[in-house]
């Protein structure tokens, strides 16, 4: 499973994102969604891919946020 996390600047939050989800959990920190990558996936391989504006066009054109 995949997880994207990007960090918000106007709110000072993190947007998590993964295919399971049509809107994006919102946490505090990048630790407190990491560790919301680690229960949820019940002990599952998971990658947790940053996400930012060197990054965000070359993964959505490859696909990558298509559920």
């Amino acid at each position: 499973m995949k997880f994207f996390c990007q960090y918000i600047p106007g709110t000072e939050e993190y947007a998590l994102g993964f295919s399971e989800l049509d809107q994006p959990i919102m946490f505090r920190s990048r630790a407190e969604a990491f560790a919301f990558c680690i229960d949820y996936s019940q002990g599952d391989e998971f990658d947790f891919i940053d996400v930012d504006d060197s990054n965000w066009q070359e993964l959505f054109d490859s696909g990558a946020f298509d559920a």
